[in-house]
């Protein structure tokens, strides 16, 4: 066993750029960013160790038939404690990435071996090469925390992590970082080339990684706390160093997908109401104002949008639609997918929200990115460090104010004039702050193109129990972009809602 792990340590050493690296020198979060100072200056080498044909060839039904034994999950032998399974190497998963353990003081590697797997019905030729290594890891809480297995958290494929809630499976994929996603360069996908697992205790709350990011551009050290539940939250620490120069760069970046929902126009023939991950982006600023952006998936359009972040007090992609009518999909179950919030820690006081919405026309690939850059980027001996609390959750909410929770559009029967219809949530507003209909008045801003508003009203809601807004645009044959806002507001034209902004183009 002690040659195995050996050998371990000098094909991992050998991987990376054949640099001086010891992996076993990394003993905590400190140590691990001052390798990450050094590897900034090494030039950077892809990784060159193809799988053997056979699992490199594989498809996702024999795939799938790889199941890490139960029996052999690391810290196991534990009592009651978080542990750890790993993934196989195979069909999109051909990277492996090196494992260690931070036990009693010591580095130890976790090595690959064979015997951990339960291969099905899956032959593997006498004459086929193993992998040097696992693809990726889940963590399961401890037992008595359901009173029965229950898988929270996953780490797999460049620098994606995914965790779910004891209520919400899974949907959303959280990055470690976002490199080029926009301003014309090829997007860049770092990895996750290295993890360090901080052994747990019995009773502990949170489980402790640590990895090491490795990109063409990019030299990173991360630290992640988790802890399951209701609301399964994390905190995530980050130090980054830039090889070269980049055109943008994202922290705290999220991945998901909007294939159509109520407001997309023409919808798919699918029996389907709508099929997303996400219906929204929600950011919250330092002056309170709450921020709402419905998602959308137009054919051929490339929807980019910016949002300028003062005081950020957080953001998050969520799935607010929680029937099961709206969506009709017993497999999928798209309304009980998790949403996301970033509460910001460290490192995010001056920088911009960025959403980018790829057109789509299908729902197996994700089409929908957000993340935070910070207006400094680091350099190679300048580093950018953040922290941020990340919250995986049925649905962050502001309190007192009014929340969107449908986003309709149309036109107005026998006319080419434009109709929105937007739902808001009761909120806290008194009577007395109502005006003289006893309902909210509604402020609508038409930026970026010119349009006539025709009628801007709100009424009660007897169905959701909140508001309805609706309004009407005449909007000329000559406009091809339109940036628009609407929000509740009382008799001193204070805002009792959030603000729900939305991009029409033609």
């Amino acid at each position: 066993m002690m040659a195995s792990r050996l050998a371990v340590v000098s094909l991992l050493a050998t991987a990376l750029h054949g640099a001086d690296f010891d992996p076993t020198s990394v003993k905590d979060y400190a140590s691990l960013q001052a390798l990450a100072g050094k590897l900034v200056s090494q030039p950077y080498a892809a990784p060159s160790k193809p799988l053997d044909p056979f699992f490199d060839g594989l498809k996702y039904d024999d795939h799938r038939q790889i199941r890490f034994k139960e029996n052999a999950a690391h810290f196991g032998q534990l009592n009651d404690t978080y542990r750890l399974e790993f993934f196989h190497p195979g069909w999109t998963a051909k990277k492996t990435v090196g494992m260690f353990d931070l036990a009693g003081g010591k580095t130890t590697p976790i090595p690959y071996e064979p015997g951990l797997f339960d291969w099905g019905q899956l032959k593997v030729p006498e004459k086929a090469k193993y992998p040097d290594g696992f693809a990726g890891f889940r963590v399961l809480a401890p037992d008595s925390f359901l009173k029965r297995r229950f898988e929270f958290l996953v780490f797999m494929g460049a620098s994606y992590f995914r965790a779910v809630t004891t209520e919400l499976g899974y949907g959303i994929s959280a990055r470690g970082l976002a490199v080029n996603t926009i301003g014309g360069e090829p997007e860049e996908f770092p990895d996750f080339t290295h993890f360090w697992f901080e052994e747990p205790k019995a009773g502990e709350r949170f489980f402790r990684v640590h990895a090491l990011l490795q990109g063409p551009s990019v030299v990173g050290a991360y630290s992640f706390e988790a802890m399951p539940g209701k609301t399964t939250e994390m905190f995530v620490r980050g130090t980054i160093y830039l090889r070269k120069t980049v055109k943008s760069l994202g922290i705290s970046p999220f991945s998901s997908m909007f294939w159509f929902g109520e407001n997309t126009h023409p919808k798919p023939l699918d029996f389907r109401p709508e099929v997303h991950d996400s219906d929204g982006l929600e950011i919250v600023l330092g002056d309170g104002r709450a921020l709402w952006r419905p998602l959308d998936n137009t054919p051929g359009q490339l929807r980019l949008s910016v949002f300028e972040a003062p005081g950020l007090k957080g953001f998050g992609l969520a799935e607010r639609d929680r029937e099961f009518k709206n969506f009709e999909d017993l497999e999928a179950v798209y309304h009980r997918r998790p949403a996301v919030w970033v509460e910001p820690i460290t490192g995010f006081d001056k920088g911009k929200v960025t959403l980018v919405e790829i057109p789509t026309g299908e729902e197996t690939w994700d089409n929908i990115v957000a993340f935070y850059e910070p207006e400094k980027k680091p350099t190679t001996t300048e580093p950018l460090s953040f922290s941020y609390r990340l919250q995986w959750l049925d649905q962050h909410i502001v309190p007192d104010l009014a929340r969107v929770i449908a986003t309709r559009r149309g036109l107005v029967m026998d006319s080419d004039d434009h109709l929105y219809v937007v739902d808001f949530t009761e909120g806290k507003v008194p009577a007395a702050a109502l005006n003289k209909e006893g309902v909210p008045n509604v402020a609508v801003t038409i930026n970026g193109g010119e349009a006539k508003l025709l009628d801007a009203r709100a009424m009660k809601n007897p169905e959701t129990g909140g508001w309805r807004a609706f309004f009407k645009l005449d909007i000329p044959e000559a406009t091809k972009l339109l940036e628009l806002t609407c929000e509740l507001k009382d008799r001193e034209k204070k805002a009792v809602s959030e603000r729900w902004m939305y991009q029409w183009r033609k």
